[in-house]
């Protein structure tokens, strides 16, 4: 087959309409499972019933939890959203509400608006920051640099050990009279007797310099697992012609990896109104460090954090509803954007 007559019978099936498709691969569907040769065969029928009632009772269980706890739970969310906060009728006092929140913020420590402005600085930093710096030290990995392994265990460490020892470990490192303030004395600087965390204009960047290390684990190793199905002939080529460790990341890898890179991408925008770091463990909040994600939790939870808190579930639901209208359709145009490249096929 050509190349053009190829290119018309792809034309062809796109422009055949879904229901068309759809219809075609049910019968395509059902003449494998129950037709041989034309015919209809008790055995067959027999074994292949079987097969379904096997992949139902597999199915099941997983089925009725993810109806449970994800669908029912999002649906009575939403339903939620619409509920007066105290006579339960159908009302939109709370998009009202979360209006005022986000416009005229209470002067309190933990404001939404506060807690918004964070949020898209951790997804910035995620974005812009932990992405390209996860893609270089894959490559190095890839590349098989001195003492590589040894690397990779210490990148990989955070998704092993628990969070309240990697941040205790870090207050400790960043404490006044811990190892960062003895290296501030070497160079003739007095450290801050508060220290980072205690200030408003570098507790949110401090937590943040921890996200970027904690937060490469998963990163490196999809960047890795992409980079391991390169044809190693396409490297050598590119090396044979005076190629560069830039320029063969940029121009070959990278194209290369596109779809475990764009997957990725999108992956990420999903968490776009969820992004925050251990708040809870750091500062509890203080310092203008709240994020979406503990705001939630302080409204919840109420001022002590300790459960019997202010229980506010009508203003979260809208809340959670109104940055899924926001961000549902910033994913779909991405998703859209990105599928536009077409990946490099090897």
């Amino acid at each position: 087959m050509t190349a053009t007559e190829k290119k018309n019978e792809q034309s062809f099936e796109y422009q055949r309409t879904k229901k068309e498709r759809v219809g075609d691969f049910l019968y395509e569907t059902s003449r494998k499972l129950f037709w041989k040769n034309g015919k209809k065969t008790a055995t067959n029928m027999s074994v292949k019933r079987g097969d379904q009632i096997f992949i139902i009772a597999m199915l099941i269980l997983p089925i009725i939890s993810w109806g449970v706890f994800w669908l029912y739970t999002n649906i009575q969310s939403i339903f939620m959203a619409f509920e007066h906060p105290t006579t339960g009728e159908l009302s939109f006092i709370n998009f009202k509400n979360v209006w005022n929140l986000i416009t005229n913020p209470a002067n309190t420590t933990y404001s939404l608006s506060i807690s918004i402005i964070n949020t898209l600085k951790y997804f910035g930093v995620m974005m812009l920051i932990n992405t390209p710096v996860c893609l270089i030290i894959a490559y190095f990995f890839y590349k098989r640099i001195m003492c590589y392994k040894l690397f990779r265990i210490v990148f990989y460490l955070p998704a092993i050990i628990s969070a309240i020892v990697y941040v205790t470990a870090f207050q400790e490192f960043i404490n006044p009279i811990g190892p960062l303030g003895q290296i501030q004395r070497w160079f003739g600087i007095t450290p801050d007797p508060v220290g980072l965390l205690a200030k408003n204009e570098t507790a949110t960047n401090t937590i943040m310099l921890y996200c970027i290390y904690t937060g490469m684990t998963t990163n490196v190793l999809l960047f890795s697992s992409g980079m391991a199905r390169i044809p190693i002939e396409v490297l050598e080529a590119a090396k044979l012609d005076g190629v560069g460790p830039a320029r063969e990341l940029m121009q070959l890898i990278f194209p290369l990896i596109w779809p475990t890179f764009s997957t990725q991408m999108v992956f990420m925008l999903t968490g776009v109104f969820s992004s925050s770091g251990p708040i809870l463990l750091f500062t509890n909040g203080a310092y203008d460090t709240s994020t979406i994600s503990y705001w939630i939790f302080r409204q919840l939870y109420g001022s002590d954090g300790n459960g019997g808190g202010e229980g506010a579930y009508s203003l979260v639901a809208c809340v959670g509803l109104c940055f899924t209208m926001l961000g549902v359709p910033l994913i779909l145009l991405v998703r859209k954007i990105v599928e536009r490249i077409d990946p490099i096929e090897y």
